[in-house]
């Protein structure tokens, strides 16, 4: 009963189809079988016939002649069939018919011992009916136990009939017998399923074995390492085609079932000491020690291969081998690579910081030294137009340059890109210093040959010094750097000695960064609005929106300080929305035939969904997309023309106008002018500031505007500070708005809100004028 059970839990009544076709080819078994049994079959009747004179028994004897050659006829028609596969539907329904054949069959034969008992009183007659039916419904369960519905169907077309024949004589011994034979025909139902059931889950359990075997060995001759299990007697039980490999055999060996002992001699060597160990006696020892054990050996060709012994609890054990050949190389390589540019094979950043600790230390106290920071100016300009692999040959002669120009005590480290630190022991004189530097500026600046290119590059030298500037080596770094950056913005081509001066300029700088970083949230930062006046009827069309840092000990901060403070620290575009929320919303108090123009910068476009944050300020607010321009700078669309183009073109589909500002101080504006959205430009203050005395001026004035106005664009000039600037601006060129100090600088909200109000004022005391 266990197996049932399992048997049906597991595969829930439904075959796998081969076992099923296998099945199906058990039922229809040996032709000559079933011949021989029909014929056999024909016999009892023909004997009654002729012992009883009864018509009917040969009436039987016919028709279990006729069915009987039906059934070698299906019989020989299925294997025809069964010489190729068979589909499940095709499998079921041979089935089927051996079914119906096999209970017509059988129900003649009920009928045989229905008409016995009912046509005649016989003993002989009964005994013969009963006793041949009851011998083949026996027999179902060897030879049709396979399947459910034969069983089933036979056993009630033979039984019930022959139940029935009994039961027609009503003594009492007559059905007594009728009823016995109930157990009887439920036993052959019983045995044949149980027989079933055992057989199936046999056959069904090897299958499975077989394909978890299956998928074991493809498993194992996959896997990426080598695996062998070893008995107790040291023989390989389980072993994969890798282990071989691995072993420096070919990969046909077989393995299997060999004792350890009988490894060829090619399969390794373990260096144990001075001592060298063949492999087999290697695997030997472990599994006697019956331990956990690790080694390595070499296999021909110089491959390192790693082995691991793991004991089983019966004796014996697993070993699994890794090829890690590539890996010990590698840790080889990186242990270089730790402390040396692959590059330039200078010392790197990493190995030069432990090494400046140690110079810094001494026995007797601090051991001073000359802390130099270089970088090389205009490198990236050879990386952008040559390539990186002319970068790197450019890279690798100014190290050699550098080294062989340094005193034999100085340390020179490749800090990172077209970075180098050198530090010189001892106490160097500024005077010494400054020799130093200027040789290697020297040096550095002269041309070079790479790849049939003069190249000609320079550098900028930041220098500190132990222990005046620092005493530990993330200071001397600090300090040396920030020299750096005053060499820079000094010009290229300098050196710099750090200074207190330059540690106060840090101090301030950080604490500017510390007070930016709160501004927005303390309300420190505040919108004043510059007019643009139309020149048509002067009158002001748009107001521009500029920020302003209204600090509470330093005052008004200029926006050209702390901008670049806060694009350097990722603040730009929490200050960017923050003007356009607060822009848009003050626009909202304004007369609605004036707009509000903000300026976006480039980090806005690189580190912000531009579109996004002008939406949202335009939702928060309600004011029209119309009343609001968004000013980009010539920089700003260099950056990213393509990606600056598609957010321009999605925020022109809303309604907003977009300025080109500064136009004219960028690097190409031509080229892109006219596949742009504008709006607008807005000509740089820069050329009209000698417009009262420079005729040339006038001449490429009126050429910019000329190209503008025939690109269908509007256009403001910026910077105009007085009377005679803008009475030439009228006379000479067509403009369409003015911006500058004649008409007024900057206000605050309020204020602007008042001139606003003003004008409208006047505009409607003219019309009233005009009306009357």
């Amino acid at each position: 009963m266990e197996t049932n059970s399992s048997y049906k839990s597991e595969h829930s009544g439904k075959l796998p189809e081969p076992v099923y076709e296998s099945v199906v080819r058990s039922l229809y078994g040996e032709q000559r079988t079933l011949a021989v049994g029909i014929i056999t079959m024909v016999l009892p009747p023909l004997l009654l016939y002729w012992r009883s004179g009864d018509w009917a028994q040969l009436l039987i004897m016919i028709a279990l002649g006729l069915i009987g050659l039906l059934r070698i006829i299906d019989s020989t028609m299925f294997w025809r069939a069964a010489r190729e596969t068979l589909s499940e539907g095709k499998i079921r329904y041979w089935e089927n018919r051996y079914a119906v054949l096999g209970a017509l069959y059988v129900g003649v034969l009920g009928a045989w011992c229905l008409t016995g008992f009912a046509r005649t009183s016989d003993d002989f007659v009964h005994l013969m009916s009963i006793s041949v039916t009851i011998s083949y419904l026996v027999g179902i369960i060897g030879r049709n136990f396979s399947s459910e519905k034969v069983v089933l169907s036979q056993t009630i077309f033979a039984g019930v009939p022959l139940i029935m024949g009994v039961a027609l004589f009503t003594d009492s011994f007559h059905m007594a017998l009728a009823i016995f034979l109930l157990p009887l025909f439920l036993s052959i139902w019983f045995m044949s399923r149980n027989l079933r059931d055992v057989l199936f889950s046999a056959v069904l359990n090897a299958i499975e074995s077989r394909q978890i075997a299956n998928r074991f060995d493809v498993a194992l001759n996959n896997l990426a390492h080598g695996m062998a299990m070893f008995d107790r007697n040291n023989v390989f039980v389980v072993v994969n085609s890798r282990f071989a490999v691995l072993c420096g055999l070919p990969p046909e060996t077989d393995l299997l079932h060999m004792p350890v002992s009988d490894l060829p001699d090619t399969s390794g060597i373990v260096e144990a000491g001075s001592n060298k160990v063949h492999l087999r006696d290697m695997i030997v020892a472990c599994i006697a020690r019956g331990r956990q054990t690790s080694f390595s050996f070499v296999v021909d060709g110089g491959r390192m291969i790693e082995a691991k012994f793991n004991p089983m609890a019966s004796d014996g054990g697993v070993m699994v081998l890794e090829d890690v050949s590539d890996r010990v190389h590698s840790e080889n390589e990186i242990r270089k690579l730790a402390s040396f540019d692959p590059l330039t094979h200078l010392p790197n950043r990493r190995f030069f910081m432990g090494e400046v600790n140690r110079i810094l230390g001494s026995v007797d106290g601090l051991l001073p030294c000359a802390f130099l920071f270089v970088d090389l100016d205009n490198f990236k300009d050879v990386n952008d137009t040559l390539g990186h692999s002319v970068g790197d040959k450019l890279l690798c002669s100014v190290a050699l340059r550098i080294r062989s120009h340094m005193p034999e005590k100085a340390m020179v480290c490749r800090f990172g890109g077209d970075e180098f630190v050198i530090v010189i022991p001892g106490r160097v004189l500024r005077k010494e210093c400054d020799g130093i530097a200027n040789l290697l500026i020297e040096e550095i600046s002269k041309p070079v040959h790479v790849d049939g290119h003069r190249l000609t590059i320079g550098a900028s030298i930041g220098i500190a010094q132990s222990p005046e500037n620092g005493t530990e080596y993330t200071q001397l770094l600090k300090a040396s750097d920030m020299a750096l950056y005053d060499a820079k913005s000094r010009g290229r081509g300098r050196y710099s000695f750090y200074s207190d001066e330059l540690g106060d300029l840090i101090r301030d700088r950080r604490q500017l960064e510390s007070e930016l970083r709160r501004a927005i949230e303390l309300g420190q930062m505040e919108l004043h609005y510059q007019p643009l006046v139309t020149v048509s009827d002067n009158r002001i069309r748009t107001c521009e929106a500029l920020l302003r840092w209204n600090h509470p000990s330093r005052g008004m901060v200029s926006p050209s300080l702390f901008i670049s403070v806060a694009e350097e620290i990722g603040m730009i575009s929490e200050i960017g929305k923050f003007v356009l929320e607060q822009a848009t919303l003050e626009c909202t108090r304004w007369p609605e035939d004036v707009a509000v123009a903000v300026n976006v910068s480039s980090l806005q476009f690189q580190q912000s969904d531009v579109c996004a944050v002008v939406s949202a300020a335009l939702a928060n607010s309600g004011l029209s997309p119309k009343r609001l321009e968004v000013e980009v700078t010539e920089s700003a669309m260099l950056e990213n023309i393509n990606e600056t183009k598609a957010t321009l073109n999605r925020l022109s589909k809303t309604g907003v106008k977009i300025s080109l500002d500064d136009f004219g101080t960028g690097f190409s504006s031509l080229s892109y002018l006219h596949t742009l959205p504008l709006n607008k430009v807005k000509i740089d203050r820069s050329f009209i500031e000698d417009i009262e005395v420079d005729d040339k001026s006038i001449v490429l004035l009126s050429g910019v505007t000329h190209l503008a106005r025939e690109l269908g664009l509007s256009i403001t000039i910026e910077g105009v500070e007085s009377r005679e600037q803008l009475d030439i601006l009228c006379d000479k060129v067509t403009v369409d708005q003015i911006q500058g100090y004649l008409f007024g600088k900057a206000v605050p909200g309020p204020a602007i809100f008042e001139q606003l109000q003003q004008q409208a004022a006047r505009t409607s005391r003219q019309k009233k004028v005009a009306f009357r």
